[in-house]
């Protein structure tokens, strides 16, 4: 991976966007923002993030929605983007996606960001590791 580590940010709290921003920047990312389901396809399509980190419910659909199209815009490349959602949705839905294996990881809100980087980071190893063909 050359440069900066690219993380994609997706949730409609304008706010947490601004935090988490702030702190995965100090902590070396580069970093894009969506507040939408929509945006945040769009600049995963064109940007080509490292990592996606996701909440679940958005304007525009789902957080499940974008990892789907994510997945369908990545399906030709030699690795898949790691999905981290960053949700304060507790459900089973939410405990079904993260024993499925679909999502790297599933942090709940509030979160600390020591502990989403901590995250970001391993999504990172991991991908650089693994290779999918087809």
């Amino acid at each position: 991976m050359q440069g900066q580590p690219r993380i994609l940010i997706a949730d409609d709290d304008r706010a947490l966007l601004t935090a988490i921003t702030a702190r995965m920047k100090a902590a070396g990312f580069e970093v894009r923002v969506a507040e939408d389901c929509y945006q945040a396809v769009q600049v995963a399509n064109r940007w080509q993030p490292d990592v996606v980190v996701l909440d679940v419910r958005m304007p525009a659909g789902d957080g499940f929605s974008v990892q789907d199209r994510i997945a369908s815009i990545r399906s030709g490349r030699m690795r898949r983007t790691p999905i981290i959602f960053l949700t304060g949705e507790r459900s089973a839905r939410i405990e079904a996606m993260a024993s499925s294996g679909k999502a790297f990881a599933v942090l709940h809100k509030p979160c600390r960001s020591e502990e989403l980087i901590d995250t970001v980071e391993a999504a990172l190893r991991e991908s650089r590791d693994t290779i999918v063909i087809g």
